[in-house]
């Protein structure tokens, strides 16, 4: 629109100065005028020449003023050279760097086809991956539910095997029922025990020993035996029981009384009791160490309790020989394996021998019951496991 603007611009200054340059030349040429002395024809020349000059002059002053690329035209030429060459380097260097664009563009799209390739493969593979984990899965499902069936089976057995265990045990009770009938206590059993210190007085000592008796009686009576016409329960040789006063005031230091079943004694029946009399000393001091041993690790739990079982046997003869009393030794129903599990769990996960060491807790005495008063301590271990 501003180009259209310019054009009529250009064709109305034209054609009014051609219009007053020839309104001038016809004057001049009716009048004859001469102009610096030149003939009217010449003159009339000169002018129409000024006039077409003048059209040039104002075209171009009046594109001068519209336009700065026309000034920069007439009067900046070189510096527009110069930028054009400019511009074209430039243009060089943007194309090669459009041609490295596209080198680039073309790679990285070869880089992607491969990728896509790559994409397939894998999204192939997460396929069959998947149809696996779904077999693996289904397998896994058939699986729990066999566990469940076969711990529901163990259950079972195990309830059956406890019932078992629980009938034979009960048969095993009324057999030996039925072959020593209604005896409470077997000859020789131990009723009670008393440790006496010696260094007291006689009438201390002796109200010791008839304490021990009052208490037999109660045992007696707790135990189920029961006579007719309220009579006395326990029976004893008096003159056996002054021999045993008159033996506590001659000796010193400890004794160990124990009162014991002369005869197997029914329900029904008067207890006969012996007096049993030893010697009392400290058999270990705190701290000594009573057993020790090499235990080979096992991954086979049977071969570990074997083992252990024999540690507990040679434990048993062991403080015996050293004086503790029979009633006192280590027996299975005593120090069970399920009180040693820690040192069992130890042999299992093990891969060398360990060494086992039973430490007397405290002093313990001839009487002493061995299971409250020994520890076993296991080498390289800072957990020790105590019975």
């Amino acid at each position: 629109m501003y180009g259209i603007k310019l054009l009529l611009a250009l064709v109305i200054v034209a054609g009014t100065i051609a219009y007053v340059g020839d309104k001038i030349g016809m004057k001049i040429g009716k009048k004859r005028l001469s102009l610096f002395g030149l003939r009217p024809k010449h003159t009339s020349i000169v002018i129409t020449v000024g006039t077409g000059i003048l059209i040039a002059l104002a075209s171009l002053l009046l594109l001068m003023g519209a336009s700065k690329d026309v000034r920069m035209a007439l009067f900046d030429m070189e510096a527009m050279l110069e930028r054009l060459s400019a511009l074209n380097q430039s243009l060089v260097s943007k194309n090669n760097e459009l041609l490295g664009l596209r080198s680039d563009i073309e790679k990285k799209v070869s880089d992607l086809l491969i990728l896509q390739e790559d994409k397939d493969v894998l999204e192939s593979n997460l396929t069959k991956l998947k149809k696996e984990y779904q077999v693996v899965q289904e397998s896994k499902l058939e699986l729990e539910d066999k566990v469940e069936k076969l711990t529901l089976q163990k259950s079972s057995l195990t309830e059956q095997v406890d019932n078992l265990a629980y009938n034979i045990s009960l048969f095993g009770r009324r057999y030996l029922s039925s072959l020593t009938g209604d005896i409470v206590y077997q000859k020789g059993e131990i009723i009670i025990e008393e440790s006496i210190d010696l260094e007291e007085s006689s009438d201390k000592i002796e109200n010791k020993v008839d304490n021990l008796l009052e208490e037999a009686d109660r045992l007696a009576r707790q135990a189920g035996i029961e006579i007719k016409d309220n009579k006395e329960i326990l029976e004893y040789n008096i003159q056996e029981l002054n021999r045993l006063h008159d033996i506590l005031k001659e000796k010193k230091g400890r004794v160990i009384l124990r009162l014991l079943s002369a005869k197997n004694t029914f329900k029904d029946e008067v207890l006969s009791i012996n007096f049993d009399l030893y010697e009392d000393y400290k058999v270990y001091h705190q701290g000594d160490t009573i057993l020790m041993a090499n235990i080979q690790p096992s991954d086979d739990l049977s071969s570990i309790e074997r083992e252990l079982y024999l540690l507990l046997d040679s434990l048993n003869k062991k403080v015996i020989s050293d004086g503790l009393l029979v009633d006192s030794e280590v027996e299975e129903g005593e120090i069970s394996l399920i009180s040693l599990y820690p040192i069992i769990d130890k042999l299992l996960l093990e891969k060398k021998s360990i060494k086992i060491e039973i430490v007397a807790i405290d002093d313990i005495w001839r009487s002493d019951n061995l299971r409250d008063n020994i520890e076993f301590k296991i080498s390289g271990d800072d957990n020790d496991n105590r019975n």
